[in-house]
């Protein structure tokens, strides 16, 4: 009878225990926290470059395959590249800009016998000059252009009887290839309406573009830019050629000033 209660009174005991919240715990194992997922945004692409790649699909869709024909003007080039990045800011009436291509039209009205081209660049950023114009769209006026073969090379003597007259074919200045839709350039440059020649305003009127903008220097101060690396080269082949050709040579003015004056753009970026 006495086993029976003691069993009891300790059955009883942990009730009790239980119930005060003193039974032992089996111990749990601590949770790791959960890991944060962070959402990646997608890169915004700008409306500009959107347009261009609208814009390179139907110029590629209107044009295919073509020849470009090279010619040379045979002009008296006088280079107006300055010493420095100092003395470039000092140019009465110019801006120098970083742009991007996001159209390239023909002029509506040939200068003479020649086709011009009127690109249209987003202005990325402005180096020196007229801050108002940056993020803003501009045209820029190019030689060059479309034309049949038969009208480029009628007469002359180096017609090549191969290509048919009436195959449209880019002609352009050898030393100012036209920059394509989708790069990206850097440039010093001025109103077009700056220029007093009546022929040339009177041709500027007739083809709608007073309100645009020529090279200060179309030979020398227009360069192709790498967005990645922000580095410059000469949009001039000729050139290119010049500054491998004076580097060894005991005459490296134009050269030096022309390295020094694109080291300088390129810290602008």
């Amino acid at each position: 009878m006495k086993r029976k209660i003691g069993w009891v009174l300790a059955a009883a005991l942990l009730v009790l225990l239980a119930a005060g919240g003193c039974a032992p715990k089996t111990p749990t194992a601590k949770k790791k926290p959960t890991p944060v997922k962070t959402e990646q945004k997608a890169e915004t692409v700008p409306t500009y470059r959107v347009v261009a790649d609208n814009n390179l699909d139907k110029f590629k869709q209107a044009h295919g395959q073509y020849r470009t024909i090279n010619y040379d003007p045979q002009d008296d080039l006088v280079s107006l590249l300055p010493e420095s990045l100092a003395k470039l800011k000092k140019y009465p009436q110019t801006t120098t800009v970083r742009a991007y291509v996001t159209d390239w039209q023909q002029a509506s009205v040939q200068m003479g016998s020649k086709p011009m081209t009127v690109l249209t660049v987003q202005v990325q950023k402005v180096l020196t000059g007229k801050k108002q114009l940056a993020k803003q769209e501009i045209r820029l006026i190019l030689p060059g252009g479309f034309q049949p073969y038969g009208q480029y090379d009628k007469g002359s003597i180096y017609h090549d009887n191969t290509i048919p007259d009436d195959e449209p074919v880019l002609t352009q200045n050898n030393q100012i290839p036209i920059p394509t839709i989708g790069s990206t350039i850097v440039l010093p440059m001025r109103k077009a309406a700056q220029y007093p020649a009546k022929e040339y305003l009177a041709w500027l009127k007739a083809a709608k573009l007073t309100t645009a903008y020529v090279p200060a220097d179309a030979h020398s101060m227009i360069w192709r830019c790498n967005p990645q690396t922000k580095k410059l080269t000469t949009n001039n082949p000729l050139r290119e050629k010049e500054l491998t050709k004076w580097a060894g040579q005991g005459n490296q003015t134009w050269a030096t000033q022309y390295k020094r004056l694109t080291a300088e753009l390129e810290k602008q970026l």
